[in-house]
């Protein structure tokens, strides 16, 4: 794929990792730099939380290191405008957050607590909203006088039968976003079903005529899905969700087999299991080991699925509370 701009950023690789809750650590985004990701946003931050409580208890989600991970994005949720741009300032108030390069809005998460609050994909329903939410972090950046750009991940629509947002992906262009990024599935559907390529290409058209690139998530597992999403959608990159879960390496096979290059051999058992072990001493940096152990084992059974012995290894691995019981059941030293 040919690079993009979001606002004066260039990404020289647009196949990113897509934020997902419980697994976009930090950690791992800097694995999926090391692998290729153009970029990996964190998971999801409450920008009410920092208004009203400050930076540290969300500090652990929204953890960055540009010498490690390259271009760093944080993303935020909520309902208000003027809680982003509260957040905002507190970001870029913070030693270790200031350097943040993208400041992404989730417009698409589905989950019941989210939603119920009016943020995530019930800003769908509220365009007028959602543009004032863009404008308002536009404008708390210019004031703190930063380019950084501002960007939206969103979903194909809010109801069952939403076939596409064109009018809504037209509004957050209007608004200043600098690039929007749509999942192909309605709120309903989670993460269920089959995502609608055809809805994401109507959207993709609602903002052609705008100077911003438009990205598109949703089924990506290999060099195949790769190309038809891109093919049917005309997106300008891609993001990559919950294949990559356990799997970093699919950012540098996609990449090669986009390119038409020769793709690089899917890891061993071995390979996979250093990785998982890199991953969770990652998180030791930063956690408590109970704490990373614990939250760790939603993540575990991916970097071992479908090696022999797997669903043994899961209850095992799923009952671990420390780091060396981890390598103890995957038989590292």
């Amino acid at each position: 794929m040919k690079s993009v701009k979001i606002g004066d950023i260039k990404i020289k690789n647009p196949i990113c990792l897509s934020p997902m809750a419980g697994f976009s650590s930090l950690p791992f985004r800097i694995i999926c730099n090391e692998m290729g990701a153009g970029y990996s946003p964190t998971e999801l931050v409450s920008a009410r939380s920092i208004r009203y409580n400050g930076i540290d208890k969300s500090l652990r989600y929204m953890r960055i290191s540009p010498s490690e991970e390259g271009i760093t994005a944080i993303q935020l949720f909520g309902s208000e405008a003027e809680d982003f741009q509260a957040a905002i300032r507190t970001i870029m108030a913070t030693p270790v957050l200031q350097e943040v390069k993208i400041i992404d809005i989730n417009m698409g998460c589905p989950v019941p607590k989210v939603v119920k609050t009016g943020s995530g994909s019930a800003l769908m329903e509220d365009a007028a909203r959602a543009s004032a939410i863009v404008k308002a972090c536009k404008t708390t950046l210019a004031e703190l006088c930063l380019n950084v750009p501002v960007t939206v991940k969103t979903r194909i629509g809010y109801n069952a039968e939403d076939k596409g947002k064109p009018d809504f992906a037209k509004a957050l262009a209007d608004a200043g976003c600098d690039m929007i990024c749509v999942h192909g599935r309605t709120r309903p559907q989670m993460y269920h079903g089959d995502s609608s390529n055809e809805a994401i290409a109507l959207m993709r058209e609602a903002v052609r005529g705008y100077d911003i690139p438009f990205f598109a998530n949703g089924d990506i597992t290999d060099v195949s899905s790769a190309k038809k999403i891109i093919e049917e959608t005309g997106c300008d990159g891609i993001m990559i969700g919950r294949a990559a879960r356990g799997n970093p390496w699919i950012f540098e096979q996609v990449a090669a087999g986009l390119a038409g290059k020769e793709m690089p051999a899917f890891p061993d058992i071995a390979e996979r299991k250093n990785m998982l072990i890199r991953e969770l001493e990652g998180r030791l940096k930063y956690l408590p080991e109970d704490v990373a152990v614990r939250e760790f084992r939603s993540v575990m059974p991916f970097y071992i699925k479908g090696i022999p012995g797997s669903a043994q290894l899961k209850v095992k691995l799923c009952g671990a509370t420390g780091a060396e019981e981890v390598k103890e059941i995957l038989g590292i030293d």
